[in-house]
């Protein structure tokens, strides 16, 4: 018999970024939502960068009154995947995201946001690869900007 950590089985996990991080098959998703816009970052399971080119994710979003919005995510560089659309980020809103890469399937992650909602997502560059391990700068390097 073959036993994972409960760490590789369980849904939810809070990243460096203090955001949530959804388990999705063989995937953590971690998920930044703002008003109209969402950015989706792809690790493994081990919190390796997954390059996202070749794949795609569709965000549905779901308001307390029940409203709906679909929003398409398309890879823009190493493992972040961004989309926009016209929907508001509330304490209410939940939001599946399906997942779509290569040979592996479709794997589906819930977020919901208890709570204030989270902040916009900053602008990145190609350097800026999602890395959330605690004490590693996200460039890699010690120096701040």
């Amino acid at each position: 018999m073959f036993i994972l950590p409960a760490w590789v089985i369980a849904g939810e996990h809070q990243s460096a970024r203090d955001s949530q991080v959804q388990a999705a098959g063989p995937y953590n998703l971690e998920l930044i939502a703002k008003d109209g816009q969402l950015q989706l970052y792809v690790t493994d399971r081990m919190h390796n960068a997954v390059q996202t080119s070749g794949g795609s994710a569709n965000a549905n979003i779901i308001d307390k009154d029940g409203n709906r919005a679909t929003v398409q995510l398309k890879p823009v560089f190493g493992n972040i995947m961004r989309g926009s659309g016209d929907f508001k980020i509330t304490p209410d809103t939940k939001i599946s995201v399906l997942l779509a890469m290569d040979e592996k399937g479709t794997h589906v992650a819930r977020f919901s946001f208890k709570g204030k909602p989270e902040t916009a997502p900053a602008q990145t560059t190609e350097s800026d690869n999602h890395q959330p391990h605690e004490g590693a700068s996200e460039n890699g390097s010690s120096d701040e900007d």
